[in-house]
Protein backbone atom coordinates (compact mmCIF):
# COMPACT_ATOMS: atom_id res chain seq x y z
CA UNK A 1 0.00 0.00 0.00
CA UNK A 2 2.83 2.38 0.91
CA UNK A 3 4.61 1.39 -2.30
CA UNK A 4 1.53 2.26 -4.39
CA UNK A 5 1.20 5.54 -2.53
CA UNK A 6 4.86 6.32 -3.22
CA UNK A 7 4.34 5.73 -6.96
CA UNK A 8 1.17 7.87 -7.00
CA UNK A 9 2.94 10.65 -5.13
CA UNK A 10 5.74 10.50 -7.68
CA UNK A 11 3.21 10.81 -10.51
CA UNK A 12 1.61 13.80 -8.79
CA UNK A 13 5.03 15.41 -8.43
CA UNK A 14 5.79 14.98 -12.13
CA UNK A 15 2.42 16.49 -13.09
CA UNK A 16 2.97 19.35 -10.62
CA UNK A 17 6.40 20.14 -12.07
CA UNK A 18 4.93 20.20 -15.58
CA UNK A 19 2.15 22.53 -14.38
CA UNK A 20 4.79 24.75 -12.74
CA UNK A 21 6.77 24.98 -15.99
CA UNK A 22 3.65 25.77 -18.01
CA UNK A 23 2.59 28.38 -15.43
CA UNK A 24 5.99 30.09 -15.57
CA UNK A 25 5.87 30.22 -19.36
CA UNK A 26 2.32 31.60 -19.17
CA UNK A 27 3.35 34.33 -16.74
CA UNK A 28 6.30 35.44 -18.83
CA UNK A 29 4.27 35.33 -22.05
CA UNK A 30 1.31 37.28 -20.63
CA UNK A 31 3.54 39.83 -18.89
CA UNK A 32 5.58 40.29 -22.08
CA UNK A 33 2.41 40.83 -24.13
CA UNK A 34 0.91 43.49 -21.87
CA UNK A 35 4.22 45.16 -21.05
CA UNK A 36 3.98 46.46 -24.60
CA UNK A 37 0.53 48.00 -23.97
CA UNK A 38 0.91 51.52 -22.59
CA UNK A 39 -1.47 52.45 -19.77
CA UNK A 40 -3.75 55.35 -20.70
CA UNK A 41 -3.21 57.02 -17.32
CA UNK A 42 0.44 57.69 -18.11
CA UNK A 43 1.39 56.87 -14.50
CA UNK A 44 4.61 55.03 -13.78
CA UNK A 45 4.59 52.11 -11.38
CA UNK A 46 6.29 54.22 -8.72
CA UNK A 47 3.71 57.01 -9.10
CA UNK A 48 0.88 54.50 -8.86
CA UNK A 49 2.38 52.95 -5.72
CA UNK A 50 2.72 56.40 -4.15
CA UNK A 51 -0.85 57.25 -5.08
CA UNK A 52 -2.29 54.06 -3.60
CA UNK A 53 -0.28 54.01 -0.38
CA UNK A 54 -0.90 57.70 0.35
CA UNK A 55 -4.63 57.32 -0.23
CA UNK A 56 -4.68 54.33 2.14
CA UNK A 57 -2.59 56.14 4.74
CA UNK A 58 0.09 53.46 4.56
CA UNK A 59 3.63 54.58 5.33
CA UNK A 60 6.05 52.48 3.27
CA UNK A 61 9.28 53.13 1.42
CA UNK A 62 9.19 52.51 -2.33
CA UNK A 63 12.44 51.17 -3.74
CA UNK A 64 13.70 50.28 -7.20
CA UNK A 65 15.50 46.91 -7.38
CA UNK A 66 17.23 44.89 -10.07
CA UNK A 67 15.81 41.87 -11.85
CA UNK A 68 12.70 40.98 -13.80
CA UNK A 69 9.46 40.41 -11.89
CA UNK A 70 11.37 40.54 -8.60
CA UNK A 71 8.72 42.84 -7.14
CA UNK A 72 7.79 42.10 -3.53
CA UNK A 73 6.64 43.74 -0.33
CA UNK A 74 8.87 43.43 2.72
CA UNK A 75 6.56 43.58 5.77
CA UNK A 76 9.43 43.49 8.25
CA UNK A 77 10.99 46.73 7.03
CA UNK A 78 7.81 48.18 5.50
CA UNK A 79 9.42 48.46 2.07
CA UNK A 80 7.76 48.03 -1.31
CA UNK A 81 10.44 46.73 -3.69
CA UNK A 82 9.68 47.20 -7.38
CA UNK A 83 11.74 45.86 -10.26
CA UNK A 84 13.18 48.58 -12.48
CA UNK A 85 10.89 47.80 -15.43
CA UNK A 86 7.79 48.11 -13.25
CA UNK A 87 9.06 51.03 -11.14
CA UNK A 88 9.58 53.18 -14.24
CA UNK A 89 7.14 51.39 -16.51
CA UNK A 90 3.78 52.76 -17.61
CA UNK A 91 2.44 49.60 -19.23
CA UNK A 92 -0.69 47.74 -18.22
CA UNK A 93 1.45 44.84 -17.01
CA UNK A 94 3.71 47.08 -14.89
CA UNK A 95 0.79 48.88 -13.25
CA UNK A 96 -0.99 45.60 -12.56
CA UNK A 97 2.03 44.06 -10.83
CA UNK A 98 2.63 47.21 -8.79
CA UNK A 99 -1.02 47.38 -7.72
CA UNK A 100 -0.81 43.73 -6.68
CA UNK A 101 2.18 44.43 -4.44
CA UNK A 102 0.36 47.44 -3.01
CA UNK A 103 -2.40 44.98 -2.18
CA UNK A 104 0.07 43.24 0.12
CA UNK A 105 0.90 46.57 1.75
CA UNK A 106 -2.78 47.05 2.53
CA UNK A 107 -3.12 43.49 3.83
CA UNK A 108 -0.32 44.18 6.27
CA UNK A 109 -1.64 47.61 7.29
CA UNK A 110 -5.18 46.34 7.85
CA UNK A 111 -4.05 43.24 9.75
CA UNK A 112 -5.36 40.71 7.22
CA UNK A 113 -5.20 37.46 9.23
CA UNK A 114 -4.10 35.10 6.45
CA UNK A 115 -1.27 37.48 5.54
CA UNK A 116 0.05 37.22 9.10
CA UNK A 117 -0.32 33.44 9.08
CA UNK A 118 1.49 33.16 5.76
CA UNK A 119 4.38 35.32 7.00
CA UNK A 120 4.81 33.25 10.13
CA UNK A 121 4.77 29.93 8.30
CA UNK A 122 7.09 31.16 5.53
CA UNK A 123 9.67 32.45 8.04
CA UNK A 124 9.68 29.09 9.81
CA UNK A 125 9.91 27.20 6.52
CA UNK A 126 12.81 29.35 5.30
CA UNK A 127 14.71 28.66 8.52
CA UNK A 128 14.08 24.92 8.41
CA UNK A 129 14.99 24.72 4.70
CA UNK A 130 18.63 25.29 5.67
CA UNK A 131 18.51 22.18 7.84
CA UNK A 132 16.38 19.95 5.60
CA UNK A 133 18.88 18.25 3.31
CA UNK A 134 21.54 17.65 6.01
CA UNK A 135 18.87 16.08 8.23
CA UNK A 136 17.51 13.92 5.43
CA UNK A 137 20.92 12.72 4.27
CA UNK A 138 22.12 11.91 7.79
CA UNK A 139 18.87 10.11 8.54
CA UNK A 140 19.07 7.94 5.42
CA UNK A 141 22.75 7.12 5.98
CA UNK A 142 22.13 6.10 9.58
CA UNK A 143 19.14 4.02 8.58
CA UNK A 144 20.95 2.24 5.71
CA UNK A 145 23.94 1.49 7.95
CA UNK A 146 21.59 0.14 10.64
CA UNK A 147 23.36 2.22 13.28
CA UNK A 148 20.80 4.93 13.59
CA UNK A 149 17.88 2.84 14.75
CA UNK A 150 15.09 5.06 15.90
CA UNK A 151 17.41 8.06 15.53
CA UNK A 152 17.67 7.57 11.78
CA UNK A 153 13.91 7.53 11.40
CA UNK A 154 13.59 10.65 13.52
CA UNK A 155 15.73 12.54 11.01
CA UNK A 156 13.53 11.31 8.16
CA UNK A 157 10.31 12.23 9.94
CA UNK A 158 11.73 15.69 10.60
CA UNK A 159 12.15 16.07 6.83
CA UNK A 160 8.56 14.90 6.33
CA UNK A 161 7.46 17.51 8.86
CA UNK A 162 9.30 20.20 6.94
CA UNK A 163 7.51 19.34 3.71
CA UNK A 164 4.21 19.33 5.57
CA UNK A 165 5.03 22.87 6.72
CA UNK A 166 5.92 23.78 3.14
CA UNK A 167 2.48 22.59 2.02
CA UNK A 168 0.87 24.77 4.70
CA UNK A 169 2.96 27.76 3.60
CA UNK A 170 1.84 27.36 -0.02
CA UNK A 171 -1.74 26.67 1.08
CA UNK A 172 -1.77 29.96 2.99
CA UNK A 173 -0.03 31.80 0.15
CA UNK A 174 -2.66 31.06 -2.50
CA UNK A 175 -5.61 32.94 -0.89
CA UNK A 176 -3.28 35.77 0.17
CA UNK A 177 -2.12 36.27 -3.42
CA UNK A 178 -5.67 36.03 -4.80
CA UNK A 179 -6.83 38.60 -2.24
CA UNK A 180 -3.96 40.94 -3.20
CA UNK A 181 -4.95 40.65 -6.87
CA UNK A 182 -8.61 41.39 -6.07
CA UNK A 183 -7.54 44.45 -4.07
CA UNK A 184 -5.35 45.54 -6.98
CA UNK A 185 -8.19 45.38 -9.51
CA UNK A 186 -10.52 47.27 -7.14
CA UNK A 187 -7.92 49.99 -6.57
CA UNK A 188 -7.16 50.38 -10.27
CA UNK A 189 -10.87 50.73 -10.96
CA UNK A 190 -11.58 52.93 -7.95
CA UNK A 191 -8.80 55.40 -8.75
CA UNK A 192 -9.89 55.35 -12.42
CA UNK A 193 -6.36 54.43 -13.42
CA UNK A 194 -7.62 51.91 -15.98
CA UNK A 195 -10.65 51.50 -18.18
CA UNK A 196 -12.58 48.25 -18.56
CA UNK A 197 -10.34 46.92 -21.35
CA UNK A 198 -7.16 47.57 -19.40
CA UNK A 199 -8.66 45.96 -16.31
CA UNK A 200 -9.40 42.79 -18.27
CA UNK A 201 -5.81 42.76 -19.55
CA UNK A 202 -4.47 43.27 -16.04
CA UNK A 203 -6.66 40.45 -14.77
CA UNK A 204 -5.04 38.14 -17.31
CA UNK A 205 -1.58 39.06 -16.00
CA UNK A 206 -2.57 38.51 -12.37
CA UNK A 207 -4.46 35.28 -13.14
CA UNK A 208 -1.38 33.86 -14.87
CA UNK A 209 0.70 34.74 -11.79
CA UNK A 210 -1.86 33.02 -9.53
CA UNK A 211 -1.37 29.80 -11.49
CA UNK A 212 2.28 29.73 -10.38
CA UNK A 213 1.20 29.72 -6.73
CA UNK A 214 -1.18 26.84 -7.39
CA UNK A 215 1.66 24.97 -9.08
CA UNK A 216 3.93 25.61 -6.09
CA UNK A 217 1.28 24.12 -3.81
CA UNK A 218 1.03 20.99 -5.96
CA UNK A 219 4.83 20.59 -6.08
CA UNK A 220 5.17 20.89 -2.30
CA UNK A 221 2.30 18.42 -1.86
CA UNK A 222 4.00 15.96 -4.21
CA UNK A 223 7.28 16.12 -2.30
CA UNK A 224 5.48 15.78 1.03
CA UNK A 225 3.60 12.66 -0.05
CA UNK A 226 6.70 11.03 -1.55
CA UNK A 227 8.72 11.49 1.62
CA UNK A 228 5.75 10.50 3.77
CA UNK A 229 5.34 7.18 1.98
CA UNK A 230 9.12 6.67 2.02
CA UNK A 231 9.12 7.12 5.80
CA UNK A 232 6.14 4.80 6.19
CA UNK A 233 7.81 2.12 4.07
CA UNK A 234 11.07 2.32 6.02
CA UNK A 235 9.14 2.14 9.29
CA UNK A 236 7.20 -0.93 8.14
CA UNK A 237 10.38 -2.73 7.02
CA UNK A 238 11.85 -2.60 10.51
Amino acid sequence: MDYIGYICAGALLIVAIIVALVAQIKVESTYSTYSKVAGKSGLTGAQLAQKITEAAGVDVAINKINGKLTDHYDPTNKVLNLSASNYDGTSVAALGVVAHECGHCLQDAKGYSLFKVRQGVVKTTNFLSKLLMPLLIVGLILDLMYIGGVTGMVFIWVAVGFYALSVLANLATLPVELDASNRALKMLKGFEVMDSVELKQTKQVLSAAALTYLAALLVSLGYFLRFLFLALSLSKDR
